[in-house]
């Protein structure tokens, strides 16, 4: 039935064609020939019998009957769902609220998963000796913050750091996403509850680290307050010895010292060697005393040495600490200079060559005199004249100068040694000999029985024979103030008045006189004081 509805409507509706004959050529009139049909005709023309042009016919004539098939069936469609909701309007209300509430309570189930699915995720707490330190998005991220922390440290501290097993919790459960940190924060938080290391700058000294402080600015004004007592109103320049840096860094805790202790550390000293190279005419005594030391004092940090033997260009420790900071400062220095005079020379033919004589006495000038000045402590290093107005001029001084040939016995004004090889048995001072105590004016120089013993240097034998305790002795007088004696000899070669050359050979070893064993007795006097030999010696 409903077919035949559907059918009687589509009848009804079909729209009313108006009559055609049914030969359409009968229509034409009769007196109007037809034109053959020509190629172009014959294209046109409905039939074909071309394949392809015969299925673009077939297919052209069905897509009326398929479009009145498709019309059918949405139409049944349309149908199917009206009937459906007819019988649903047909229900009764308490249905209705029953779906209703189903519909709303699956939508808002629906929405309140999605808002929790939104805001909250499953999470890792990391946790250090029990207190919450931040919380990211898994486990695998909080161990791989832990790493980085244990690595920084590490290379900070130039050994292996890694957290013990307690000190550090996981705890994974569900957390709201606002709370989650990233693993820097995270880094950060157990970085600072670690404090193993912290920010900061750090004060170096020839590569040294001294302390460090949260400030760049604390350690300038230290190092200000290192320097402040060597500027003064004529100050031009102040900086340090030592290499000096101030570097940004991370440190371990403690090196970050209170300023007063790095104060006081700059102003101390460290392990450092000061040595002093010896010089002609140097002794023990005198060495020790220009660098504010007692003898004693010297000879702890030269253990061993033997100080009444010094050499030329020894060197000796006077101190094994130096400074840590060491300020040089240049000033401007204004005073009166003495201005040095210069030399006039005669020739004197009754003086032997090398020898002078002043005739007139030479005066120094003066003058007002700038000058700029470096100090590395508190001892000059350079001084620089920047001006000189003169006050008074210098008077040049006259000196007769010596044109006779100097002959061989000539002193030199050098010693050699009288024994050549022999052994120091007895030191110049006091000591103990035969029971009691007595000063010893020379050294004992010990060698077989006959070893030759020369003149120390050129000069005229004053005395050669016997004298009490001394035995066999000779003294020569090398005309510069100086005498030397050989004592116990044990036979002579030489007489007074004989003119002696430096090394010349002038008497043979013995024991004569006061003494227990075959040695020669040296002895240096000027102007009639007795000198320590071994100052003197090679």
């Amino acid at each position: 039935m409903f077919q035949r509805d559907i059918r009687k409507k589509a009848k009804n509706e079909r729209p009313a064609q108006t009559a055609r004959p049914r030969h359409a050529a009968a229509s034409t009139p009769v007196s109007r020939p037809r034109r053959p049909l020509n190629y172009r005709s014959r294209r046109r023309f409905p039939e074909s019998s071309s394949p392809y042009r015969q299925l673009q016919l077939l297919l052209a004539g069905s897509m009326p009957l398929l479009r009145q098939k498709v019309n059918v069936l949405m139409y049944r469609i349309r149908s199917v769902f009206s009937k459906l909701t007819a019988r649903v309007r047909q229900r009764t209300p308490r249905h209705r609220l029953i779906q209703a509430a189903v519909f709303l309570t699956a939508g808002l189930a629906l929405v309140v998963y999605a808002a929790f699915q939104v805001l909250y995720t499953t999470a890792t707490t990391l946790s250090f000796e029990g207190r919450e330190l931040g919380t990211v998005a898994s486990e695998e991220e909080a161990q791989a913050a832990v790493r980085q922390v244990e690595t920084s440290i590490s290379q900070m501290l130039g050994s292996s750091y890694t957290l013990e097993p307690g000190q550090i919790s996981y705890t994974t459960r569900l957390a709201y996403r606002g709370t989650l940190v990233k693993e820097a924060d995270l880094e950060a938080a157990l970085s600072e509850s670690l404090r193993v290391v912290e920010h900061g700058f750090a004060l170096y000294v020839n590569g040294d680290l001294i302390g460090a402080t949260q400030t760049r600015e604390a350690l300038e004004e230290l190092l200000n307050l290192v320097s402040v007592e060597y500027r003064n109103e004529n100050t031009v320049g102040i900086d340090f010895v030592e290499d000096v840096t101030i570097q940004e860094c991370n440190l371990p805790v403690e090196d970050f010292i209170n300023l007063g202790e790095t104060a006081t550390l700059l102003k101390s000293t460290k392990a450092g060697e000061v040595t002093y190279t010896v010089k002609k005419g140097d002794c023990w005594s005198v060495i020790a005393e220009d660098n504010n030391m007692t003898s004693g004092d010297l000879l702890r940090l030269n253990p061993g040495y033997d100080i009444d033997r010094l050499q030329i260009g020894d060197e000796l420790l006077i101190s094994n600490a130096v400074p840590y900071l060491t300020v040089r400062a240049t000033q401007m220095e204004y005073y009166v200079a003495d201005i040095p005079y210069e030399i006039e020379y005669v020739d004197d033919n009754t003086m032997w060559e090398g020898e002078t004589k002043v005739l007139t006495r030479g005066q120094y000038g003066t003058a007002d005199t700038v000058a700029r000045v470096t100090y590395e402590g508190v001892e000059e290093v350079e001084r620089i004249i920047e001006e000189q107005t003169i006050l008074t001029e210098p008077v040049t001084e006259v000196q007769a100068r010596g044109t006779l040939e100097r002959p061989s016995w000539a002193p030199t004004g050098s010693f050699r040694w009288p024994v050549s090889g022999g052994t120091i048995t007895s030191r110049y001072g006091y000591r103990n000999i035969f029971g009691g105590t007595s000063f010893h004016g020379g050294v004992d120089i010990a060698k077989s029985y006959g070893t030759d013993i020369v003149a120390a240097d050129g000069g005229i034998v004053i005395y050669a024979g016997w004298m009490g305790s001394f035995g066999y002795l000779v003294q020569i007088d090398h005309q510069n103030g100086y005498v030397t004696y050989y004592g116990h000899n044990s036979s002579l070669l030489v007489s007074v008045g004989d003119k002696v050359y430096k090394g010349q050979h002038i008497a043979e070893m013995g024991s004569t006189g006061r003494s227990t064993g075959n040695h020669c007795h040296f002895e240096v006097r000027y102007n009639g004081e007795r000198q320590n030999p071994l100052s003197y010696l090679p």
